[in-house]
C-alpha cells in the first residue's frame, strides 16, 4: 500500500484491518482510538474527491455524534491525489436489521422490547433531521446505513454517499436500493439524479415501520391480483398493505403481523401520509414530526399484565402482543436468560397454599336473588286533560257523529253508493278533526312505552350486575388456578424429560436458528426476496419450510417455486452438516429458562390466590349494592309504568264523560 497523507500533508499509517468491502478498507490507526482509516482500492475521480474534501471542512459536532462523518481526506503522497478518508469510529453498534428482525434481535438486542424500537425508531428520526439541518440529504436510505447500540442510539454510515450540498456546488447521490426509493424516483437512474429531504422522509418511515412491525415491509404483503407484485412495484403503485385502504389496493398484510389499528391515530397518520399518493403541494412527514409523535406514543405505553415484556398503547383493553404470539406460536420479546438457574418451587415465602384456599372460601356469597317485582300503588290519579283538550275531543266526538250520521242517511237515499260516501266521510273526519288530541295520546302511549322498555333495560341489568354469577366465575377460576398450582411440580417434571427426549431435535433447531438467510449466499435469493422473507417472519433456516413459503409472494408460482426449492435446498444441506452431540445434554441456559419460567408461572399464581378474597369481597359488596340501587329503580319505574297506563285510560272513557260538565 502507497504511503497515505492526510490533508495537513502528515503521514498516517493505517493499521489492523477493521471491515472490507466492495469499494475500500476501513483499518484502525495506531495511537487514535477514536477514529479509522477508509481507503479506497482505487484513487476516486475529481468530483468525489472534492466532494470529501468538503465533508471534511463541514463536520460539525452535530454530525459526529449521529454519523460517521468523514473529518479529513487521506492522499497518495503530500499533496497526492485523494483515496480515501478519515472518520470516526462507531463501537458497540449493530446493524438495524439486528434490531428490528425478531430472530436476530433474540441475539443481539435480547433486551430490547417495543418501547426500545420506538425509542430507537425516534433517535433514527433525530439523525435524519440532523443532516438535513446542514443542508445534506442522505438519499441512500437502506437498512446497512443505518447501526444502533444497546441504549437505542443510532449512528448513520457510508456518509460518503449521501448527497452533499457545498455552497453552490451539490455533489449527488448516486446510489440506492429500489426497495427503499420513494415511489417518485422508482425506475429512474440515480446518476446526477437531484434528491429532496422528502425522498429521504419516505425511507424514513420505511425503517420506522420495520422498527414497530418487527421488520415487516410496508409493500411486502398478500397481493390479490394475478400474478406477483414485487416490493418495487407495490412501492411505485402505493400499494400499503397495511392501511385502511389496503383493500383498495387488493392487499392485505402478512399473516401474523401487529394489527395496524394497534397504533394511535397520529402515528397512523404519519405513515399513511408518508405511504399514499401524494397530491399538489402535499409534503411527507418530516423528522421532526415523527420525533415529537413516537416520543408522546412512548409516554403512553404500559406494560401487559401477563407479560412484562410486553407494552402497547394505553388506550387498548387488552395486549395485542399476548393475541399475536398465541396466533403465531413465536415470541417477539423474550427476556434475557438467568446466569445461574432460579429455584423452581421459589415464590412468596410466607405462601401456604391450604391457609389462602380456607380464606378464599371463607368470603360468603351473595346468594341467589331473583329479579324483584315491586307491585304499584293500589290508587294512581290519572292526569286529567286539560280543558282545552276535553273541548276538542267533544268536538271530534261530533265531528265522528255528523259524519258517520251523513253516511247512514246518504245510504239509506242510496244504498248503492254505500262503498263511495263511507271513504267520502273517512276523508272529510281527518280534514276536520283537531290534531292536538291525537298528539296528547301519543305523549302518553310513547310515555307507556318508554316505562316498559326501562323495566326490561333493568331486568338485564340485574342479571348481568345483581347476580350471583360474576362471584360464582371469579370462584371458580380461583378454583382453576388452585388446581394448576397443585400440578405446577408435575408439569415441571414432565417438560423436563420432554427436553431430554427431544435433544436432538432442540440441537437441531439451534442448530439452524445460528444460520441466518440474510448472511448466507443462496442462488437465486436476492434482496427482494430477503426483505419479502423477512415481512413473513423468515429469517433463519429453522424458519424454512414448505407451509411458511407457501404463503410468501414470490415464492409459489413458476420462479417461485424455483427460489421455494433452493431455501429448502440450502436448508436440507444445512441439516446434513449437523452433528449431533449425545454428551451435550441439555443446555443450562434452556434449563434455567424453563425453570424462570415454572417461577414465573408460580408467582402469578400466589399473587392471583393471595388476592382471591379482598377480590371476592370486593364483587360481593358491588353485587349487594347493585341489588339496592336496582331494587329501589325497580320501585320507582313501577310506579312510573302505573302512572302511564292510568294517564293513557283517560282516552277510553265512559260515555257521559265525552260531554263537558258545566262549572258550578
Amino acid at each position: 500500500m502507497p504511503k497515505l497523507y492526510n490533508n495537513a500533508g502528515q503521514p498516517v499509517e493505517p493499521g489492523q484491518t477493521l471491515g472490507r468491502g466492495g469499494e475500500g478498507v476501513v483499518y484502525e490507526i495506531p495511537g487514535r482510538p477514536n477514529v479509522v482509516a477508509k481507503v479506497y482500492h482505487q484513487p476516486v475521480n475529481s468530483d468525489k474527491a472534492l466532494k470529501l474534501e468538503n465533508m471534511a471542512r463541514q463536520a460539525h459536532p452535530a454530525l459526529l455524534d449521529i454519523a460517521a462523518w468523514p473529518v479529513d481526506v487521506l492522499r497518495i503522497g503530500a499533496g497526492g491525489p485523494v483515496q480515501g478518508f478519515i472518520m470516526p469510529r462507531v463501537t458497540g453498534c449493530q446493524e438495524i436489521h439486528s434490531l428490528y428482525g425478531p430472530s436476530h434481535r433474540k441475539r443481539a438486542f435480547p433486551h430490547a422490547d417495543w418501547s426500545f424500537l420506538i425509542h430507537a425508531a425516534r433517535n433514527l428520526a433525530s439523525a435524519f433531521e440532523a443532516i438535513h439541518a446542514r443542508g445534506h440529504v442522505i438519499g441512500d436510505v437502506n437498512p446497512g446505513n443505518v447501526v444502533v447500540s444497546a441504549q437505542a442510539l443510532v449512528k448513520l454510515i457510508d456518509c460518503d454517499s449521501f448527497q452533499i450540498s457545498a455552497g453552490d456546488r451539490q455533489f449527488p447521490c448516486e446510489v440506492g436500493v429500489p426497495q427503499f426509493t420513494a415511489p417518485e424516483l422508482q425506475g429512474r437512474s440515480f446518476h446526477a439524479l437531484r434528491r429532496t429531504p422528502d425522498h429521504d422522509a419516505f425511507g424514513l418511515a420505511l425503517l420506522c415501520f420495520h422498527l414497530l412491525f418487527m421488520g415487516r415491509h410496508p409493500f411486502a404483503g398478500r397481493y390479490r391480483g394475478r400474478g406477483d407484485m414485487p416490493i418495487e412495484r407495490a412501492i411505485k403503485e402505493h400499494r400499503f398493505a397495511f392501511g385502511p385502504h389496503a383493500a383498495d389496493w387488493l392487499m392485505e398484510p402478512p399473516p401474523h403481523t401487529l394489527p395496524f389499528t394497534v397504533l394511535p391515530r397520529p402515528v397512523a397518520d404519519l405513515f399513511e401520509r408518508a405511504f399514499v399518493p401524494l397530491t399538489v403541494g402535499q409534503g411527507r412527514p418530516a423528522p421532526r414530526e415523527w420525533i415529537a409523535t413516537l416520543e408522546r406514543l412512548n409516554r403512553e405505553l404500559r406494560p401487559c399484565g401477563q407479560n412484562a415484556l410486553h407494552k402497547y398503547p394505553r388506550a387498548l383493553s387488552t395486549c395485542p402482543w399476548c393475541a399475536l404470539e398465541q396466533g403465531s406460536g413465536a415470541a417477539f420479546f423474550i427476556a434475557p436468560r438467568p446466569a445461574t438457574p432460579t429455584n423452581p418451587m421459589a415464590g412468596h415465602p410466607d405462601f401456604d397454599l391450604e391457609r389462602a384456599w380456607k380464606r378464599i372460601v371463607a368470603v360468603a356469597s351473595p346468594g341467589y336473588d331473583a329479579v324483584p317485582h315491586p307491585e304499584p300503588p293500589s290508587s294512581i290519579t290519572p292526569t286529567p286533560l286539560l280543558e282545552s283538550l276535553q273541548s276538542a275531543r267533544y268536538r271530534n266526538a261530533m265531528k265522528a257523529a255528523v259524519c258517520a250520521g251523513s253516511v247512514v242517511l246518504a245510504s239509506l237515499i242510496h244504498p248503492v253508493l254505500i262503498w263511495l260516501w263511507l271513504p267520502l266521510a273517512v276523508a272529510v273526519w281527518s280534514l276536520l278533526r283537531d290534531g292536538a288530541v291525537r298528539r296528547e295520546y301519543q305523549r302518553r302511549r310513547l310515555a307507556l312505552f318508554a316505562a316498559r322498555r326501562e323495566r326490561v333495560e333493568l331486568h338485564t341489568a340485574w342479571q348481568q350486575q345483581a347476580s350471583e354469577q360474576p362471584f360464582l366465575t371469579a370462584l371458580q377460576t380461583l378454583e382453576t388456578l388452585q388446581d394448576r398450582y397443585r400440578r405446577l411440580p408435575d408439569e415441571l417434571q414432565r417438560d423436563l424429560q420432554s427436553l431430554e427426549a427431544d435433544q436432538r431435535q432442540i440441537q437441531v433447531q439451534t442448530f439452524l436458528e445460528n444460520h441466518f438467510i440474510d448472511a448466507a449466499q443462496i442462488p437465486g435469493i436476492g434482496i427482494t426476496d430477503r426483505m419479502a422473507l423477512e415481512s413473513y417472519g423468515i429469517e433463519t433456516a429453522a424458519d424454512v419450510t414448505p407451509e411458511a413459503l407457501q404463503g410468501v409472494p414470490g415464492f409459489g408460482q413458476r420462479l417461485g417455486r424455483q427460489r421455494s426449492a433452493a431455501l429448502l435446498n440450502w436448508r436440507q444441506t444445512l441439516e446434513q452438516q449437523f452433528r449431533y452431540d449425545p454428551r451435550q445434554g441439555v443446555s443450562p441456559a434452556v434449563l434455567a429458562n424453563l425453570r424462570q419460567q415454572q417461577v414465573q408461572q408460580r408467582l402469578a399464581i400466589e399473587r392471583e390466590l393471595l388476592a382471591g378474597p379482598d377480590e371476592l369481597a370486593k364483587l360481593r359488596v358491588e353485587i349487594l349494592k347493585q341489588r339496592a340501587q336496582l331494587n329501589i329503580a325497580l320501585i320507582r319505574q313501577a310506579v312510573r309504568e302505573a302512572q302511564a297506563q292510568a294517564d293513557l285510560r283517560v282516552f277510553y272513557p265512559r260515555i257521559d264523560n265525552l260531554w263537558p260538565r258545566r262549572r258550578v
